[in-house]
């Protein structure tokens, strides 16, 4: 019963979350949105976004899908990986994340964390679509930093189809200084999301894949 519950329940959850995201980034801030057509619509797909705030996954999910897709192509919404110290370790964001399709990512706690991550993402992307912040952590000065370890070992094993995102002016809507005051988000703001096209990687070294991730996303 709770499995079958799950779905419909999560779908409403996003539902209302899209709308709050519509308003948030249509009406109180404008978002120009460049390269949407370039998401397949199709499973198995890693989505890789620099990351300025703690709403960035918001933006996204509002500007690359609709009401629509979360009704009829739900498995199409990619899982987003949200640290475990900012978005499990209380009940009630728990609880918001498990019908979000929201998974802990482990920072900072070894190899074996690390590879517990890997192994999860992996799943993930054998069934559905997946967005991760390759960066691992916010930007603190709006620029845009190296690759972590595990995206590209991600790719170099499961080789999905990978798409960058650049986010530009979200650490001006909700700066890491609001932490996660709701009503110190900034209004008026005008945000651009650029998506590009898949990324095709010349070499399966770890440290190129990286250094063409973040090259990508910065030249987007």
């Amino acid at each position: 019963m709770k499995k079958l519950l799950k779905k419909p329940v999560s779908i409403l959850v996003m539902l209302i979350f899209w709308f709050i995201s519509w308003w948030l980034f249509k009406i109180y801030n404008k978002t120009t949105i460049i390269g949407r057509k370039n998401l397949p619509k199709r499973t198995g797909i890693l989505i890789l976004s620099n990351h300025q705030s703690l709403i960035d996954s918001m933006l996204i999910a509002y500007a690359l899908f609709s009401p629509w897709d979360i009704i009829f192509h739900y498995r199409q919404i990619p899982w987003n990986a949200a640290a475990w110290e900012n978005f499990f370790k209380q009940g009630g964001r728990r609880i918001f994340c498990y019908f979000l399709k929201t998974v802990p990512a482990y920072r900072h706690q070894g190899i074996m964390a690390a590879n517990k991550n890997i192994e999860a993402f992996n799943q993930i992307l054998s069934k559905d679509n997946l967005l991760l912040f390759f960066e691992g952590t916010r930007s603190r000065d709006g620029n845009i930093g190296p690759c972590v370890f595990g995206p590209a070992k991600i790719i170099s094993l499961s080789h999905p189809i990978t798409v960058p995102i650049k986010l530009e002016n979200m650490d001006r809507v909700m700066p890491i200084a609001a932490g996660f005051k709701w009503y110190r988000i900034r209004g008026g703001q005008h945000i651009t999301i650029k998506i590009g096209e898949p990324i095709s990687f010349s070499s399966p070294e770890l440290n190129d894949i990286r250094q063409t991730i973040q090259k990508t996303v910065v030249n987007l």
